[in-house]
């Protein structure tokens, strides 16, 4: 029998700064903070976890491929990309309308790319036929 995982139950990212990165995942996203605990501290992104530890070898502007936060609509997307601009953050694509939904691209302090995105769930009926 193989041994199956439930999910992921948290990412954790390091970062350069601990104090800019927390800010920026509360006061920016909205993110409260679950704990903290060293040099790290975790936010809650809906049902997950995400971490924030801080090291001396952070990305300092070179990332993975990215990360993405679902949201519950389209209109979301656009709501989201007016708040950002708002704060200061300037998406680096979008909002676009995508074949499977629509999507928001941006960066945090570190370098991190993250996007928010709604799901069209006809997508997701049309997989299962």
């Amino acid at each position: 029998m193989a041994l199956r995982v439930r999910g992921i139950q948290h990412l954790n990212l390091q970062v350069a700064d601990l104090a800019r990165s927390r800010a920026f995942y509360t006061d920016v996203l909205g993110f409260a903070v679950s704990f903290a605990k060293g040099n790290t501290v975790w936010v809650e992104a809906g049902g997950d976890i995400l971490g924030l530890s801080e090291g001396s070898d952070a990305p300092a502007g070179r990332s993975f491929e990215h990360f993405g936060f679902m949201v519950d609509g389209a209109g979301e997307v656009d709501r989201w990309a007016e708040q950002l601009r708002g704060k200061g953050v300037t998406p680096e694509k979008g909002p676009y309308d995508r074949s499977d939904g629509r999507s928001l691209y941006f960066r945090d302090p570190d370098g991190h790319l993250l996007e928010i995105f709604w799901l069209d769930p006809a997508v997701l009926g049309s997989s299962q036929r």
